[in-house]
């Protein structure tokens, strides 16, 4: 074989293996955009699902629990006139007494 046939195989083969290592280069990219681009959105997903309880909690629900846990106050002491009641909770807390609860 003659040299210069040797230098071109060399060159289109170098060639070839350059444009491979292009198109790799891009895919590489590609699929670390699209991590890094997962990532971010599974952490504003997680702070979503843990954080949407506590401002529902904070925003919607918390007046209403005031209001009811005042109401239930009043519902408490109006439950204790019910006649038996007092000796409904005397046996019950005397039963827990006994059974170690």
């Amino acid at each position: 074989m003659p040299p210069s046939y040797e230098h071109s195989q060399i060159k289109e083969l170098m060639e070839e293996n350059r444009k491979l290592l292009e198109e790799n280069n891009g895919l590489l990219r590609k699929i670390h955009r699209n991590a890094l681009f997962g990532f971010w959105l599974r952490l504003f997903w997680y702070i979503f699902l843990i954080g949407l309880p506590f401002a529902l909690y904070f925003y919607f629900l918390e007046p209403y629990f005031a209001a009811l846990g005042s109401s239930y106050e009043v519902f408490s002491t109006g439950i204790q006139e019910i006649p038996g009641w007092k000796q409904f909770n005397a046996a019950i807390d005397n039963f827990k007494a006994h059974t170690g609860e």
